[in-house]
Formats: C-alpha cells, sequence, structure tokens
C-alpha cells in the first residue's frame, strides 16, 4: 500500500512508505507546511491522529501523539499567519464545524467548536436527495469540507447531496475568515458532472498544480460493488473577476490536453466518441453483462465473458 506522486499530474509514481499507518484511513486529509506533510487518518468512528514527514517520498511518517475523536471527513488548514485549524462534517443533521489547533502543543483541539453553515434544500435544489435530485423525503447529506485561499478569501467547499448519485457535487461558501461567517457563493454548484459516461464531481479538493493553476480532485460514482465506490477525477478550477470559483467538467469524461501543455492546460482536446451503439459481437457472455454493455456509453455496465480464458474475444464495427 502507499500513495502516488506527481511534479506536473501527467506522470505519477507510486510510493511505499517505510512506515504505514493507513489501514482502514477514510476521507483522509493531507497538508503541506514548509517542508512537512501533515496527514490526517480520517476514519469511520470519528477518532484519528495526525501523522507528520519531512520527507514523503521516504515515508518515514511519525505518530502526534493525540487522538481527535467526534469528527469524520477531516481538513486540515493552517493559514500563512500560522494558525491551524480542524474542519470536518459528515452527516444528513449536523452542520460543517471547525475547531482551532494549537500547533505548539501537538495540534490539540480548542474544546470550542464552532458551526459553519448546512445544507438548505429548500433553497438550494442541487443540494436535495437522490438520483436527479428525485427523493423529497429524505434529507441530503452534507460532507467532505475542504478550504482554499485565494487573494485573501476563503473558500469553504463542501459535498452534496449523496455518493452514490449522479448528482454527487460539490459547493462552495466564501468568508473573510476562516471561521466565518461564511456566505453561500450565487453561482454553485462549483463542481457538478450529472450526465454523460462518468457522472458526480463531488468530495473534492482544491490544490494549485503546475504554473499556479488550479485543479479539483473529486469522486465519480460507479456504486456497483458498494454504494460508495467512486473513481478520482481532476478538473480544471478557477476565479473570475468578482471571485467567484468555479470548476469546467465539461465533457469530463473525455480526453484532456495535460496540466503542463503550455496553452492547452486541461482544455478538451475534441476527440469524439465513434463507438457509441456500434455493432458488437463476443465469443460469449456471462448472465446479464452482454456484449452491448461495451458500447452504452455508461460506466455502470460491462461485458462478461462466460469463462475465463484466452478463448474469449470481443469485435466492435
Amino acid at each position: 500500500m502507499g500513495y502516488w506522486h506527481s511534479t506536473d499530474l501527467l506522470h505519477w509514481s507510486f510510493i511505499t512508505p517505510e512506515k504505514w499507518y493507513f489501514q482502514g484511513s477514510n476521507a483522509p486529509a493531507a497538508h503541506n507546511y514548509n517542508d512537512s506533510v501533515l496527514y490526517v487518518t480520517g476514519d469511520p468512528s470519528g477518532s484519528m491522529s495526525i501523522l507528520y514527514t519531512d520527507n514523503p517520498k521516504k515515508g518515514d511518517w511519525k505518530v502526534i501523539p493525540l487522538i481527535i475523536n467526534d469528527l469524520q471527513d477531516p481538513d486540515l488548514f493552517i493559514d500563512d499567519d500560522g494558525k491551524a485549524y480542524m474542519f470536518w462534517g459528515s452527516s444528513n443533521t449536523y452542520p460543517i464545524r471547525a475547531k482551532t489547533l494549537d500547533r505548539e502543543d501537538m495540534f490539540r483541539p480548542s474544546k470550542i467548536t464552532y458551526e459553519l453553515f448546512n445544507l438548505d434544500e429548500n433553497n438550494h435544489g442541487w443540494e436535495r436527495f437522490g438520483e436527479n435530485h428525485g427523493d423529497t423525503a429524505l434529507a441530503g447529506y452534507i460532507e467532505g469540507p475542504w478550504l482554499t485561499k485565494y487573494n485573501n478569501m476563503y473558500y469553504m467547499q463542501y459535498a452534496a447531496p449523496g455518493t452514490e448519485f449522479n448528482v454527487y457535487g460539490d459547493g462552495v461558501y466564501m468568508s473573510d475568515s476562516p471561521l466565518g461567517p461564511y456566505r453561500y457563493a450565487p453561482n454553485n454548484p462549483i463542481s457538478y458532472k450529472p450526465g454523460g459516461f462518468m457522472n458526480g464531481a463531488g468530495h473534492g479538493s482544491t490544490v494549485i498544480g503546475p504554473n499556479n493553476t488550479y485543479w479539483h480532485f473529486a469522486s465519480m460514482a460507479v456504486s456497483i460493488n458498494v454504494n460508495w465506490e467512486r473513481r478520482i477525477c481532476m478538473f480544471p478550477t478557477y476565479f473570475d473577476r468578482d471571485g467567484l470559483m468555479y470548476t469546467n467538467t465539461y465533457f469530463g469524461d473525455y480526453p484532456h490536453y495535460a496540466p503542463a501543455i503550455a496553452g492547452k492546460m486541461g482544455e478538451f482536446t475534441r476527440w469524439m466518441l465513434i463507438s457509441y451503439k456500434k455493432s458488437v459481437k463476443a465469443s460469449s457472455y456471462y448472465d446479464k453483462y452482454k456484449p452491448e454493455n461495451i458500447v452504452d456509453e455508461n460506466v455502470k455496465t460491462f461485458w462478461v465473458a462466460e469463462k475465463n480464458d484466452d478463448k474469449q474475444w470481443v469485435e466492435i464495427d
């Protein structure tokens, strides 16, 4: 087990760390601080610890002897003035919340908990629960907070309404302070992809990439083996002249130019699919996993041969 490293978001190398503490880690968070990387080992139980390393390529991780309890989907943020914060939230009841952390005392959290904001499905239609926002009985989930600072403005991103749905996306609230008060951005959701081969664009983390470009790493729903089965995606992210944050998911499941390609960073290549609904032949198929599933432009369907041997084949005309 380990993690991936890249300097251009195109060529990736896998790192197997010398020390590994991350088994069972769920929705963790990493933060660069000076020459170190801090890592919060998220866990469904709500109990987690903070690790750090001065050499992430080597993976010599050390544990801060402190357990933080009663939080999910953590986001560790250290501001330019050195003040540290922990944000969290994954609930259809409770809001996004925060605590200050004492960097001089093993990142010990404050006793005070700050409540930032919650979903407002009556006024924000994209936050409504269900496939295509069709479930009006159950409340949506707010989760995956992530704070980005740009031009002295704080952008608190959050995911809604549920991991497994095609409409899973990210919105943002803005503030002049990490602890708020926060105001809802008028262009929400900022990361949203309800249609196409792959659906969903939520639970994201916005980072700075090559040439000081911003990229939003999020998750797209597969939800076949389990409801929360996902794949990682990355979309170019921008700030307009009014300071509004937005992500370009246009044809986001088609080939795009790499972030390091000057003048075309993240742009759509305009390569189009030519296999959609084409004739398909196969040596065999098992149960409902028919050959035509290959060309239906749906990641949730697939072909399975009747046997697992080297005599199986498929042909698309």
